[in-house]
């Protein structure tokens, strides 16, 4: 730094207005202990601010340093231009009064863009951070409404459960109804050349006509087939039932109404047949019971 750099720190330096960090500071300490000139300038300047303290008739302290400031700027421009380079009592003035003025302004300048820095920083902190309010407070929103899917979800899996496990525990308690019906009657049915190891049981209700045919061993239906239970009376054509599809296994529950010509029958019959169902069979016979 050059001597004309310390002239404009010491003046500010004198009004407890030096603006710098610690590098600044420990330049100027190393400058004043080299240069009696600029050590004794600065005591003058302290001395004047001082005097100007207590001849200033300021109702409070606080009220005091903004006057005292501008009394000593007051004091600086009104002194003569040659006097910046000629000693004033044993003190050398070589610094120039209006370059101090001006760095006190630039000194201020600085000061107010760093609270405008400040303020938009605070602004921008604010900013971000109800953004991340709401950022966080949608992503809640997100969760909750996930949570409520799946909740709801599984609300309706079990509502299902519940009405399968429901409709379960009717066909059972109409099976035991059905087997202990006072007019009820069984009907085994066996395989035919078709499905020599297939079976099945009808059981109905001569009074209500309510029947449950259960089979086994059925081979799997083609794509397109069903089979089809019949009602075979004497000298009278076959009466249709409703068609059915095994399981897997070969396994097959229908439940079926028998019409009132139908509980007469004397032979009970399934056949493949169209996946429609038929009112004549014409497909091959795989059940049949013996007459009765």
């Amino acid at each position: 730094m050059k001597h004309e750099d310390y002239k404009e720190m010491i003046a500010l330096d004198a009004l407890d207005a030096l603006d710098g960090d610690e590098e600044q500071r420990r330049a100027l300490d190393a400058h004043l202990a080299a240069c009696a000139d600029c050590r004794a300038e600065l005591a003058a300047l302290r001395d004047a601010a001082a005097s100007l303290v207590y001849a200033a008739a300021t109702p409070s302290p606080e009220a005091a340093a903004p006057e005292l400031r501008a009394r000593i700027l007051a004091a600086i421009k009104s002194q003569p231009q040659d006097a910046r380079h000629a000693p004033t009592n044993g003190v050398a003035a070589t610094a120039s009064q209006t370059s101090n003025v001006s760095s006190f302004d630039e000194f201020e300048k600085r000061r107010e863009a760093r609270e405008i820095r400040v303020g938009r920083g605070l602004f921008m902190f604010g900013s971000l951070a109800a953004s991340i309010a709401v950022a966080a407070l949608l992503v809640t929103l997100a969760l909750v409404w996930q949570r409520n899917n799946r909740l709801q979800t599984e609300l309706a899996r079990l509502s299902e459960t519940v009405n399968q496990t429901q409709q379960e525990l009717a066909r059972t308690r109409a099976d035991r109804e059905l087997l202990a019906a006072p007019e009820a009657h069984t009907a085994t049915l066996a395989g035919t050349k078709m499905a020599e190891r297939a079976h099945a049981r009808l059981t109905f209700d001569a009074r209500t006509g309510r029947a449950m045919l259960m089979a086994a061993d059925l081979p799997p239906a083609p794509a397109g087939k069903a089979y089809q239970l019949w009602f075979i009376a004497e000298g009278k054509p076959p009466m249709p039932g409703r068609v059915f599809q095994p399981d897997a296994r070969g396994h097959a529950e229908m439940h079926e109404i028998i019409p009132p010509e139908g509980r007469t029958a004397a032979i009970f019959a399934v056949t493949l047949e169209p996946a429609g169902g038929v009112s004549a069979p014409t497909g091959e016979m795989y059940l049949k019971s013996s007459a009765s």
